[in-house]
């Protein structure tokens, strides 16, 4: 969606982020960024509510990841949501909450720059995925853009930019995943493997929260197959020195933190900062 310049001489929180930083995010888009390799950071959002959308939008994270398989964030929720990110240029990669059609082309056909297909356990399922994000020829996604097409006023041009302008993120979270990595990095169409760290140490039979040995052989694994087939490849992560050791083994794809997160630990500083204040005093 372009942006006006009244959209352009509204006030942000970050002064450094103007008119020409607003056109070259809109320019340029998430799928362009995620298959450079250039490392970028994501925040999720499972709040369902405009304000947080719009609060976020405005933080400078690289892209938001809008969770409808783990947050009450259905895919007609975007209605509300995308007006609100797109307002300040923030790219939003939508997850689904299975690998359906009826989901992903609901979260395209709302206007997602993206999505994320989590638990793709074989080529197979990596093939389901693409094709349901893409028009005929390349898959089987049906026509009605209607919000992504500016209610079908630019359905021919859209159409024409989507299969490759749209982002497709399949999650790697499964020992079965590991096992076949080949098939589903090699399918043509997918953009980036994103590791589910938690699910895939419960698969491995670890405790999710600790970078193991065995994770992290299981993440160069996922960071090789993905640069053997020349797509990205990233991972959620519990700390910013757990995403610097992930970037030396080549991912360059990451999520840190919540809304939910962001909210308890600014809480959290304030009631800190008070407290010492008041016991020092």
């Amino acid at each position: 969606m372009l942006l006006s310049e009244e959209t352009c001489q509204r006030p942000r929180v970050n002064k450094s982020l103007g008119c020409a930083k607003v056109r070259e995010m809109a320019k340029h888009t998430l799928a362009e960024t995620i298959r450079s390799g250039k490392a970028q950071i994501g925040g999720w959002m499972h709040i369902p509510h405009v304000i947080v959308a719009e609060t976020l939008a405005q933080t400078n994270l690289d892209f938001l990841l809008v969770d409808g398989e783990h947050a009450p964030i259905p895919p007609d929720a975007l209605l509300d949501i995308l007006p609100a990110t797109e307002r300040y240029g923030m790219p939003v990669l939508y997850r689904v909450a299975w690998n359906r059609i009826e989901l992903i082309k609901a979260a395209l056909d709302h206007g997602a720059n993206g999505i994320m297909v989590p638990m793709v356990n074989c080529g197979a399922e990596a093939i389901e995925a693409v094709s349901s994000a893409k028009y005929p020829p390349a898959g089987k996604r049906g026509s009605g853009a209607w919000r992504a097409s500016n209610y079908y006023q630019s359905d021919a041009e859209y159409r024409k930019d989507a299969n490759s302008s749209l982002a497709v993120v399949l999650q790697i979270e499964t020992r079965e995943a590991l096992n076949n990595l080949d098939d589903i990095a090699s399918t043509p169409g997918v953009d980036a493997l994103f590791i589910g760290p938690a699910d895939l140490a419960l698969s491995l039979g670890m405790e999710p929260g600790k970078l193991t040995p065995e994770l992290l052989d299981a993440c160069q694994a996922v960071a090789n197959a993905a640069k053997k087939y020349g797509i990205a490849s990233g991972s959620d992560v519990a700390s910013i020195d757990y995403m610097m050791r992930l970037q030396k083994l080549g991912l360059s794809l990451f999520t840190y933190g919540t809304d939910s997160s962001f909210v308890l630990d600014g809480g959290r500083a304030v009631a800190k900062d008070f407290h010492d204040a008041f016991l020092v005093t």
